[in-house]
């Protein structure tokens, strides 16, 4: 019997944290150890794999011009998409801190509204109104913009705007709780020493916000950089992100060595990316 409180409480903890342990060791630490390893196969047709030490599929990564530019891609537009939803996220939540009334509410749901539907589900919602056949073209044939459908499918604008609006409530949470946590008397205490308006929002809001900003857009450009199902129906093949390719070469042409190292690649920059999430609110408080 464990007499001492403090090794008491300790042991409380351990038996509390196991079951998550096992999860993480089992469905995380595992298949990303096994995938890593298999990075560093041979490709094989017939097996798919050669077990055997090579750098050949991180070289094709480095040199290949077609996976050069996927991965530049997938970083441009992941950055692409958080910095717009940054900027819209931010003001939607300063608005919805500064209300009162019972409209917050209201507004709170429409804002998570979306996400009790599938990604599938939204992505299909772009497809139709944007379709050849769909109401901005039909719209625009209205007025007489256009004579004939325009393109407006298969385009990287296209697919950085549907996922704006996907991305949306994943930044506006974090930055809204943030602002939500500030002491209120800041500001005014800020306007009583002098600050205007714009100075006391750049000096004494925006920086106590730093930590939902940077969770926001650790969420955004990691799940971002990670989308397969909005760029392959949106983008088709002129849009391609890292989560397409990996996709293809495990389940269509079988190439699991050269998909592991894509998908390698991919985890390694969303770990950088929390890891800096963290370092950057540690710094904050």
């Amino acid at each position: 019997m464990i007499r001492d409180p403090e090794a008491r409480t300790g042991a409380f903890a351990s038996i509390l944290l196991s079951p998550i342990t096992v999860l993480y060791l089992l469905f995380l630490l595992a298949p990303i150890s096994y995938f890593l390893a298999v990075s560093f196969f041979k490709y094989s047709p017939a097996e798919l794999f050669i077990p055997g030490f090579t750098t050949e599929n991180y070289s094709r990564l480095l040199f290949d011009s077609y996976y050069r530019n996927v991965i530049y891609s997938t970083f441009r537009i992941a950055a692409v998409v958080t910095l717009i939803s940054l900027v819209f996220a931010y003001a939607l939540a300063y608005f919805l801190a500064r209300m009162t009334s019972g409209w917050r509410s209201l507004l709170m749901f429409l804002i998570v509204a979306p996400l009790m539907t599938g990604i599938i589900v939204r992505t299909y919602g772009w497809i139709v109104l944007l379709g050849s056949d769909g109401l901005i073209n039909r719209l625009m044939m209205l007025v007489g913009l256009v004579d004939s459908p325009a393109a407006l499918l298969h385009r990287e604008g296209t697919v950085i705007v549907a996922l704006v609006h996907i991305m949306l409530p994943y930044m506006v949470f974090p930055i809204f709780s943030s602002l939500t946590s500030q002491d209120p008397h800041l500001v005014p205490a800020a306007s009583t020493l002098g600050a205007r308006p714009l100075r006391a929002f750049l000096e004494v809001t925006l920086p106590l916000s730093r930590s939902g900003i940077v969770m926001g857009s650790a969420l955004v450009f990691t799940l971002t950089a990670g989308s397969v199902v909005t760029p392959q129906l949106l983008g088709g093949r002129d849009v391609t992100m890292m989560g397409q390719t990996i996709y293809n070469l495990v389940l269509s042409t079988f190439n699991w060595p050269l998909g592991a190292a894509v998908a390698a690649l991919l985890v390694l920059t969303q770990f950088l990316v929390i890891s800096l999430y963290f370092r950057k609110t540690r710094g904050a408080h």
